[in-house]
């Protein structure tokens, strides 16, 4: 008899199967026993796995230390989406020194971004580990159907992934607004970094539209991209901003600059 042969094809056919799987099941995970909250701009919501991934933390970062308060508003604003889609409450949570250098959130504020106070529980501890305690302990409750924290500390892999760990399982959104000098490594599912942009004016030149520049720099399971939205005041949907939507107006050397996507 002849001394048998390895079938180096079939080996090579075995391990491209195992590879296409290995792809593969990561995502019909997430298709088939994942929840989302997807933000209905199709620019955007092609570069994450069909939306915000409940159950998972989500990084707001600002690009400067004056971008904060419109990093928090875009937090408001995806907060208040949240809301609104599940019919639940929310739970606001920050710290004294995180509050120190821009106030507590404003009632009538919040409601313009389309977040109702009235069903928002605000929670301000003396430290940002407090801040984090707090926002683990609501999640094991399973009580709410948003969370929003401030928190200035830092969030390392271990701190992240006692997060994750609480919010495995469930419908929560949670979102952690950091300073802009945050860059530590962390278990976050996304990782925004947003910047103030020129408002939206009407004919009359008055205000007419909350505007962001937007990038997100890191998300499982999808890819960066950088926008400008902008929220209207009816309905609070984010859409592009008008000079970003309209091709013929971004080709403009003089307007504001186009979608632009990485790679």
């Amino acid at each position: 008899m002849s001394p048998s042969v390895p079938r180096t094809d079939q080996a090579s056919e075995r391990e491209a199967t195992v590879e296409r799987l290995r792809q593969w099941l990561p995502q019909a995970e997430t298709r088939a026993g994942t929840r989302v909250l997807p933000l209905r701009v199709p620019a955007l919501d092609q570069h994450l796995p069909r939306g915000l991934r409940l159950g998972a933390v989500h990084e707001v970062t600002a690009a400067t230390l004056s971008d904060m308060p419109a990093a928090f508003g875009f937090m408001a604003a995806l907060l208040g989406r949240m809301l609104n889609e599940s019919g639940g409450s929310g739970l606001l949570v920050a710290s004294r020194r995180s509050l120190a250098d821009f106030g507590r959130p404003y009632g009538p504020g919040l409601h313009a971004l389309g977040l109702d106070p009235g069903r928002l529980i605000l929670a301000e501890t003396v430290t940002d580990v407090q801040a984090l305690w707090a926002v683990e302990e609501a999640l094991r409750l399973r009580a709410v159907a948003a969370i929003g924290a401030w928190v200035d500390t830092k969030l390392d892999l271990q701190a992240s992934r006692r997060l994750h760990l609480a919010a495995e399982g469930s419908d929560t959104l949670i979102l952690l607004l950091r300073p802009p000098h945050a860059d530590e490594a962390n278990a976050a599912a996304t990782r925004w970094r947003i910047a103030a942009a020129p408002a939206g004016r009407d004919r009359y030149g008055c205000f007419a539209q909350w505007r962001w520049r937007v990038a997100l720099e890191r998300c499982r399971q999808g890819r960066p991209g950088e926008w400008i939205l902008e929220q209207d005041d009816a309905a609070h949907p984010f859409r592009l901003a008008g000079t970003v939507a309209d091709p013929a107006l971004a080709s403009r050397p003089e307007t504001d600059p186009a979608l632009r996507e990485p790679g």
